[in-house]
């Protein structure tokens, strides 16, 4: 019988592994998840709802901060592949990452993670020493998360949403403004609603028994169906917070137009079910963000917000 050449294979020789400088090159790219860096975009969320883009010097500090969370987010990513390996060397999936496969060698690894991680912390301090609270805050958290929250059923979906938000608070802080109440609650339960998504995903992706949990976190199969309750329950409250802001006080004070803003509730609501239908039928990446910027439809639904929201901006 032939010998293996399957790469994943612990038994496969080292030179049968090695790759060209290109292959390298992006090998040790995807270690980085590059793809994951669009989370950070949350940063200019609140220059955005607090219409200061046309200011040169928050701009800037909207400009660098994106760069340290992007640093010190591909060291966590790190880090949490490398205490996640066995269970992505079983996921059918994550099995492919380079650690995991076997690519990318784990001291290599854990030095490049804290070589970002160091250049990251560097420069959010070198913004602002509140920004740098923050930032090692979401180091915090994610450290938590890959130490041990992500293996007790439902708070580990909370420690995702509360990484999410931090972003938010992250941007906000960067230029010295404050989060509105508004925007805290919607981006919550909207970041709930997409964590138990990431869940019920990797559940329905799981090929194993009712009882049976799901390798590195705390659900079961069974679980599946009071998750999905939960999470399209979380993303219709989502859209009902946006919706009752378009009708607030706040938002007569800050659009000349917010009845403009009505179109960007059912744009959400389609964007969200349509991640949930894509899940239930078993067609969504482990990861919604992922899924999002593959796809075309969540492109055009973006335009269409961005669209309807500088149409509220418009005093004509």
């Amino acid at each position: 019988m032939p010998p293996s050449t399957d790469p994943h294979r612990e038994d496969v020789p080292q030179a049968s592994r090695r790759l060209s400088v290109r292959g390298q090159s992006r090998v040790w790219i995807r270690l980085l998840r590059p793809t994951h860096w669009v989370k950070n975009a949350l940063l200019g969320v609140p220059l955005i709802t607090a219409q200061a883009w046309t200011e040169a010097a928050a701009l800037r500090a909207v400009g660098l901060a994106l760069v340290a969370f992007s640093l010190v987010a591909s060291a966590t990513y790190i880090f949490n592949d490398l205490v996640d390996l066995a269970f992505d060397q079983a996921h059918t999936a994550k099995r492919a990452r380079p650690i995991a496969s076997g690519d990318v060698g784990r001291g290599a690894a854990l030095a490049l993670g804290l070589v970002l991680l160091g250049l990251g912390l560097i420069l959010a301090w070198l913004q602002s020493a509140a920004f740098a609270v923050v930032t090692g805050l979401y180091v915090l958290l994610t450290t938590l998360y890959t130490q041990y929250a992500k293996r007790v059923a439902l708070l580990d979906v909370l420690v995702l949403a509360a990484l999410w938000t931090v972003r938010l608070w992250a941007g906000a802080v960067v230029i010295g403004v404050e989060l509105s109440v508004w925007l805290l609650s919607f981006s919550a339960f909207l970041f709930l609603s997409l964590s138990i998504l990431k869940r019920c995903a990797e559940l329905i992706a799981f090929a194993g028994p009712v009882d049976a949990l799901l390798p590195g976190r705390g659900y079961q199969v069974r679980d599946l169906a009071s998750l999905q309750s939960f999470g399209i329950g979380t993303a219709v409250v989502s859209v009902l917070v946006l919706a009752l802001f378009v009708d607030s006080h706040s938002a007569a004070m800050h659009y000349p137009h917010p009845e403009r803003l009505w179109l960007i509730c059912p744009a959400i609501w389609f964007w969200l079910a349509r991640l949930w239908l894509e899940t239930s039928r078993g067609q969504m990446h482990y990861d919604p963000v992922v899924f999002s910027v593959r796809d075309r439809a969540s492109w055009l639904i973006a335009v269409l917000v961005m669209t309807s929201w500088g149409a509220a901006l418009v005093p004509i």
